[in-house]
């Protein structure tokens, strides 16, 4: 137990700090965007900047894989997203084909080969997003089905192994889910380094800024209803009188 809370709270600040550079890199491809006539003449800087977001986003999958090594239930349900963050949670974050809706809708002008190689790309995703899915069922069923199913046919009694399968198969769910969030994890690496080999660099500025903009937003959006029900729960006047909004 302790072990687990050491590693919640040395991720939390490192996700703090992970997010004020997060927000630096922001600034620093919204700065990019507002000088386009500049992506010719210094694209090898532009292409260097890419790189560092990249890498910053890698070091957050190598963090959360540390933890996950620990206690893969932590980033499954982790307390350093709001509830409304959790939401949009798929295998302990967000779903590899977010990445390609954020290309077709950030505003990027594609060329037709440039659009078929996305829709490949879509497609493939999707594809692999089913199958880690299909395992995960599948790994939920044939763990922890027949030893919950034995555990309710006695009536809660304390039987002799019973209380050890339960434990082992915790145990190997673990295991499996903690494979299962490394897969996904890897899908999320991918599908963004493909999006970025497809895009011309003025392009992939374009998208990281939407893609970190959609992060963050979502973020400030979850911290904002937190603080919504905390003020509405310490406000006796709300209770009753609609104070709570909607």
């Amino acid at each position: 137990m302790e072990y687990s809370a050491r590693s919640q709270t040395e991720f939390q600040t490192f996700f703090r700090e992970w997010l004020i550079q997060l927000e630096r890199y922001l600034n620093q491809l919204l700065n990019l965007l507002q000088s386009p006539d500049d992506h010719q003449q210094d694209e090898p800087n532009h292409k260097q900047l890419i790189r560092r977001v990249m890498a910053h986003y890698h070091d957050y999958f190598l963090a959360k894989a540390r933890v996950s090594s620990r206690n893969v239930f932590l980033v499954l349900s982790p307390p350093w997203f709001s509830p409304y963050e959790r939401i949009f949670l798929w295998v302990a974050g967000f779903k590899p084909g977010l990445s390609i809706c954020i290309v077709k809708t950030c505003g990027l002008e594609l060329t037709s080969d440039q659009a078929e190689r996305i829709e490949r790309l879509t497609v493939e995703t999707k594809d692999d997003e089913s199958a880690i899915t299909e395992r995960l069922v599948r790994l939920e069923q044939q763990v922890l089905a027949p030893t919950i199913l034995a555990l309710t046919r006695m009536g809660g009694r304390e039987v002799n192994g019973m209380i050890d399968d339960a434990d082992a198969a915790v145990d190997s769910l673990a295991k499996g889910m903690e494979f299962l969030v490394g897969l996904a994890d890897f899908l999320r690496e991918k599908t963004v380094a493909k999006v970025v080999g497809i895009l011309t660099t003025a392009q992939t500025v374009m998208f990281l800024a939407a893609m970190i903009q959609f992060q963050l937003r979502i973020r400030r959006w979850g911290q904002l209803r937190e603080t919504e029900i905390h003020r509405d729960a310490n406000n006796p006047l709300s209770i009753g009188f609609g104070g709570g909004g909607s």
